[in-house]
């Protein structure tokens, strides 16, 4: 039984394992980063954001929105993976793939149990830590099984109900606990069983018959995110709704800001998520450009006409997700109102030049040769560490740093590196018909 066991986690880490790291990745790791400035040397400490979750339902609440929506690409990658439908049909114990799954979606939940646990257990002691970060591990898993299986009926309703009050309600770890394992139960057996019959259905075209070229092109690459790439736009969601939680987290942490400090604050913990979310986002509307390149080559699309329009299709959501972010550490800090207009617009402006700079350094490592993947990571990774220390150092100013790299990436260089990406691709396939 232990053997067939470990085939089946080997198979899940070996197909499920490798898209989920592949999807959570870029999520990860820009809330390593923000972790690592906001908990580390004079910052925060994990007990009073746990603190203040504890004491504050709004607070609460925010709190599991926000965790929920960053795993949520992990967790729908461990339980609804094609590659693992195979393993439905074999002979293998229902009991034991969902326990697999269920250890993978622990895996995904560390963070969340980290965080828990360190917080608690600096107040009461390792003990009552360590039971609370299993507490709230569990309560995340049986929460994400519930919303990929999109409960049916008053056997699966009840369980949900019965998790949902016990997480708004701050229950202690032992009482949640509790409520959440019959959740974990029916929501994961839920989610295993109906995950091949999820279908995409059909929408509506979002495109205007009489735009002119450039908006018609954006709004084609946008098409293509809504309909083929939600999981990206979803995590796009989750990276601002962290960044704005963490801002207005840190800011509430330290007392009340003046206008300045709360807009630099919101731009340090803007830049990373927004950098990672228009990468995420970058990576989609490329491919689909070099799907439709002979297209756009008949149609004598000029290269400056095609770099801007994939910036416009990466950076209206981005800004749109940044607008609400400002918006958010606004509310969130309770900020005077022309505080919250500087913060609203310091975000919007950021939101627009950080997803030229993502663009750009997609499009750059984008060669087609093999380490594309490992290439994307580091320029990312490269231009978090730049743009968050630049946010550090220079507050409002770095919008006026970011403003030349943004400006030059956006069409002279986007259209260079778009021709000769193009070129490469008409040398590969011609290679591949030899």
């Amino acid at each position: 039984m232990l053997r067939r066991f470990a085939l089946v986690l080997r198979t899940l880490v070996s197909t499920a394992g490798k898209d989920a790291v592949a999807r959570a990745m870029p999520l990860y790791m820009g809330l390593g980063l923000v972790v690592a400035v906001v908990f580390g040397g004079n910052g925060m400490h994990p007990s009073q954001l746990t603190g203040l979750a504890g004491a504050s339902l709004p607070f609460r609440l925010a709190l599991w929105a926000v965790w929920l929506l960053v795993a949520m690409p992990a967790a729908r990658a461990l339980l609804r993976a094609p590659a693992t439908f195979f393993l439905r049909a074999l002979p293998v114990p229902r009991a034991q793939l969902l326990a697999a799954h269920a250890l993978l979606l622990a895996v995904a939940e560390l963070p969340w149990v980290a965080l828990w646990a360190i917080g608690v257990g600096a107040l009461d002691g390792p003990a009552a830590g360590a039971l609370a970060g299993c507490a709230a591990g569990a309560a995340a898993v049986a929460a994400h099984g519930m919303l990929l299986a999109r409960p049916r009926g008053a056997r699966e309703l009840a369980p949900l109900s019965l998790l949902a009050g016990a997480m708004l309600l701050g229950a202690p770890a032992p009482l949640l606990l509790a409520g959440a394992a019959p959740a974990l139960v029916v929501g994961l057996r839920a989610a295993f069983v109906r995950a091949p019959e999820v279908a995409a259905g059909r929408e509506p075209s979002l495109i205007p018959s009489a735009a002119p070229a450039l908006a018609s092109l954006s709004l084609a690459y946008l098409t293509a995110l809504v309909r083929g790439h939600r999981a990206v736009l979803v995590r796009a969601v989750a990276l601002a709704a962290l960044g704005a939680f963490i801002g207005a987290a840190y800011a509430r942490s330290i007392g009340p800001l003046a206008d300045e400090p709360l807009a630099a604050a919101s731009l340090v913990a803007l830049a990373p998520f927004v950098l990672c979310a228009g990468a995420g986002l970058a990576g989609p509307v490329l491919r689909e450009e070099r799907r439709i390149a002979w297209l756009l080559a008949a149609c004598g699309a000029a290269a400056p006409l095609r770099a801007g329009a994939a910036a416009a299709a990466v950076a209206a959501p981005v800004t749109a997700l940044a607008l609400a972010h400002g918006a958010a550490v606004g509310a969130l800090h309770r900020a005077a109102p022309l505080a919250a207009l500087r913060v609203l617009g310091g975000a919007a402006l950021a939101g627009l030049l950080l997803s030229a700079v993502a663009l750009g350094c997609v499009r750059w490592s984008v060669r087609e040769d093999g380490r594309d993947s490992s290439r994307v990571l580091l320029t990312v990774l490269a231009a978090v560490v730049a743009a968050t220390a630049t946010a550090w150092t220079l507050r409002e100013l770095a919008l006026a740093a970011w403003a030349p790299a943004a400006a030059w990436l956006a069409v002279p260089a986007g259209a260079r590196w778009s021709s000769r990406s193009r070129g490469r691709g008409a040398a590969v396939r011609e290679r591949a018909a030899r």
